[in-house]
C-alpha cells in the first residue's frame, strides 16, 4: 500500500469524531480470541514482533491485531511520519497470516473498544498486549485521562470498570522488571482486575531492541542491523529516516 493510500485512510480516520479502527492488513484466520497490541511503531523492531508472537502462543491468541494510533496519549508529534510508520508496519506482517494491522483515531484504550466493536462482529475476547509503563497510565492512578475519552465516565473507577469488563490485559515485564509495582497496582484496585490481567516475561535482550535504541542508532550513524525486521531495515535506509531529533512526550 502507497504513501497516497495510506494518507488518505489517515486523513478519513475520525474525521466524524467517532472512535473508528481502520484494518489496513487483515489476517488470514480468525477466531474469538483478539491479541491488541497498541504502540507507535517508531519504527516497528524484532521486540515487536517477538512480544506479539510470544503473547500468541502463551495465551492462545487466534488472531493479534497491531494498532498504530492516528493521535497519541502523551505525544504531540514524531520525527517520522504516521504513512511511513504504517508502511513499516504492513511490511514487517505482511507475510503472516495471523496478524492484522489497524489504525486507531482515539489512543485511548475505552474508545478503541468501542471502535472495535464496530470493526469486529460477533463474541470476542480482548487482550490488550502492554508494556507496565503503559498498563500504569492505563490505570491512571492520578485521574488525568478519564477527560480526554470521547466516552464519558462519571468516575476513574466506572472507566476501569467498563475497560476490563471488556477486555484482559497482558503486561510484558522486561526480564522481570516491574512485576512487584504491576501486582501492587493491581491490589490497590479491590478486585476490579481479578482475572482480568496476565504476566507475559521477555527477556532482557529481546527488551532492549527498543524503538528509541533504534532511533539512538540512527542518529548515530551506526548500524541497525539485529534491530529491526529485513524490510524496516532496507525501507528506513531507503526513505532517509531518523536522522534528525525527534519530538518530546508530554505528561497529561
Amino acid at each position: 500500500m502507497g504513501h497516497g493510500s495510506l494518507k488518505q485512510i489517515i486523513e478519513r480516520v475520525g474525521a466524524s469524531g467517532v472512535p473508528e479502527m481502520e484494518i489496513i492488513k487483515r489476517a488470514g484466520r480468525s477466531g474469538p480470541r483478539l491479541g491488541l497490541f497498541p504502540s507507535s511503531f517508531n519504527p516497528t523492531t524484532v521486540a515487536h514482533v517477538e512480544l506479539i508472537g510470544r503473547a500468541a502462543r502463551e495465551f492462545s491468541l487466534d488472531e493479534t491485531l497491531a494498532i498504530a494510533g492516528k493521535a497519541n496519549a502523551d505525544k504531540a508529534s514524531y520525527d517520522c511520519p504516521l504513512e511511513d510508520r504504517l508502511e513499516m508496519l504492513v511490511s514487517t506482517f505482511s507475510g503472516d497470516d495471523r496478524i492484522s494491522v489497524g489504525l486507531s483515531s482515539h489512543p485511548y484504550f475505552p474508545d478503541m473498544l468501542d471502535a472495535l466493536a464496530r470493526s469486529y462482529t460477533g463474541d470476542r475476547e480482548f487482550y490488550f498486549i502492554v508494556g507496565f509503563d503503559t498498563f500504569e497510565r492505563v490505570l491512571d492512578p492520578e485521574d488525568c485521562y478519564r477527560a480526554k475519552y470521547h466516552r464519558k465516565f462519571d468516575s476513574r473507577r466506572h472507566a476501569l470498570e467498563y475497560l476490563f469488563s471488556k477486555s484482559n490485559f497482558v503486561v510484558a515485564a522486561r526480564a522481570g522488571a516491574g512485576l512487584g509495582h504491576t501486582r501492587a497496582l493491581i491490589e490497590g484496585e479491590a478486585g476490579l482486575l481479578e482475572g482480568r490481567v496476565h504476566f507475559l516475561d521477555l527477556p532482557a535482550e529481546i527488551a532492549e531492541r527498543s524503538a528509541t535504541e533504534v532511533r539512538h542508532r540512527l542518529r548515530e550513524g551506526l548500524s541497525i542491523i539485529g534491530l529491526v525486521p529485513a524490510e524496516v531495515e532496507q525501507y528506513i535506509d531507503r526513505r532517509g529516516l531518523y536522522k534528525t531529533g525527534g519530538a518530546q512526550g508530554k505528561s497529561c
